[in-house]
């Protein structure tokens, strides 16, 4: 009976400071003090493999979203991702777990679930360029997946097409795999540039579509159709 009483009341703690925890972030977050917020730590609870409690919600999101701040803020203007350093490697596992944590604990309103599916992928995609080929793949074919369950528009194709050139560049892969992906890449990119898109995305769709049919051209047997 005592271990129940603990249990319930350790669960009434939890709650309460992820209250509080969600109103201080709230605070941060209106006056733009993002590391504020990336420095702080979430209870191991809010990311259990199970649906999350509307505070533990509120607060990856709002730790996604200031964690990618932090990463943009390195992003040097027209490029998709920051540069290798240690802060962005971090900055951008922290994006891609909390929005991972958001989007499962349900609970959001489409729109925004589809925003934050878009920058856990990008997220995704960003991690893999700062890493190996091989330990980058993995989250790289992962980020094409999740774009691919969003309705489509130019910026998310350009992000998707530039996901499934990562794959196709990665010689480590059977040549059938990598032909798929540069396939894959230009018809991302076909359809992005189908949508009147505006012109610094118009300019990355065109760049990825060139490259896809580059490294096709380079595979046996590889047709671009």
């Amino acid at each position: 009976m005592k271990r129940i009483a603990l249990i319930v009341l350790a669960g009434f703690l939890i709650g309460g400071c992820a209250v509080d925890q969600v109103s201080d972030f709230k605070k941060a977050e209106g006056a733009k003090n993002y590391a504020a917020i990336a420095g702080k730590k979430i209870d191991a609870s809010c990311f259990a493999d199970q649906q999350i409690s509307d505070e533990c919600a509120q607060l990856t999101e709002m730790q996604g979203r200031a964690c990618m701040n932090l990463a943009q803020q390195e992003t040097a203007p027209n490029a998709a991702c920051p540069p290798p350093t240690d802060t962005a490697r971090s900055h951008l596992q922290c994006a891609a777990q909390d929005f991972g944590a958001a989007v499962k604990g349900g609970g959001i309103a489409a729109s925004d679930l589809n925003d934050e599916t878009e920058m856990r992928a990008r997220a995704l995609y960003c991690g893999a360029t700062l890493v190996s080929r091989a330990d980058g793949l993995p989250n790289a074919r992962e980020a094409s997946r999740e774009l691919d369950t969003l309705p489509a528009n130019p910026q998310r194709d350009q992000l998707n097409a530039a996901t499934q050139l990562y794959v196709a560049n990665s010689d480590q892969l059977a040549t059938s795999d990598r032909c798929a992906a540069a396939q894959a890449a230009v018809e991302r990119a076909n359809r992005g540039l189908q949508s009147n898109p505006p012109a610094n995305i118009q300019q990355g769709l065109s760049d990825t579509r060139a490259h896809a049919i580059s490294v096709a051209g380079q595979l046996n047997g590889c047709q671009i159709h």
